[in-house]
């Protein structure tokens, strides 16, 4: 923690901020690559997910076949390898596995700087099981990432984690939704992700453990759900939800 300097919290509030103010579309994931390129100054920032790339920084390496790219090189670059293989979620560079010399030996190094301009990688792993990629991966030249952006990208790490387990929660609450708009009975989107994983049973502590927030903030979330529904338990709040719309019945 000692690392990191003010600015660098700074930054890291102003990026909460942003995801807090997402109203809960298509998740800010162009924004977050494109934050954290800037803040470690970097030449190249994308989103793989699940053999897709989802996101890039700076714009103009969106005229790059990126998705070819990571077809034909993911399973050779180091970084790739350790996440799919082990599941780790540590943000770790390409040096802390071999060193620069042997890199810039590599196909893969040869296609990325010639394409990109980097020559140090760093990745951001989220939240992904072994044999998925789901990682940021930022690169940049001239030197390696020092201890105060390892520290950085630590730091921010549990944010990301939680804005992840959130939008893929909501996207599945959206696939089970009946079509009704929640936002006429004043629910937000975060509130829909609490009520659709409330009609699968779950309590308030295993809702908390299932999107990655406070048991306290759970129960908050479902008080919401019984105030705006006019309900005062489980049950009557997912019939209630059924009866609206809000829910698929089944």
């Amino acid at each position: 923690m000692s690392d990191l300097l003010a600015r660098d919290y700074e930054r890291m509030l102003d990026l909460a901020v942003a995801l807090l103010e997402d109203p809960g579309g298509e998740p800010p994931w162009p924004m977050v690559v494109a934050e954290l390129a800037d803040a470690l100054d970097c030449c190249m920032g994308i989103l793989a997910d699940a053999g897709r790339i989802t996101a890039f920084a700076p714009h103009h390496i969106g005229e790059l076949p990126l998705n070819d790219l990571l077809t034909e090189y993911a399973p050779e670059h180091v970084l790739a390898r350790h996440y799919v293989s082990t599941g780790d979620r540590t943000p770790l560079a390409v040096t802390d596995f071999v060193s620069q010399r042997v890199w810039r030996q590599t196909g893969v190094y040869d296609s990325v700087h010639s394409l990109t301009g980097a020559t140090h990688n760093i990745a951001l792993p989220l939240g992904a099981p072994a044999g998925v990629l789901h990682s940021i991966l930022l690169g940049r030249a001239g030197r390696d990432f020092d201890r105060r952006e390892r520290a950085y990208l630590r730091r921010v790490q549990p944010l990301l984690l939680r804005a992840d387990a959130h939008h893929r929660q909501l996207r599945r609450s959206r696939k089970v939704s009946g079509g009704t708009d929640p936002a006429a009975h004043g629910i937000t989107p975060r509130e829909l992700t609490v009520l659709t994983l409330m009609c699968e049973g779950l309590t308030a502590t295993a809702i908390a453990r299932r999107l990655k927030i406070a048991p306290g903030t759970a129960n908050k979330h479902r008080e919401n759900l019984y105030r705006k529904l006019g309900t005062n338990d489980r049950v009557s709040t997912v019939l209630r939800a059924q009866q609206l719309g809000l829910i698929h019945r089944g």
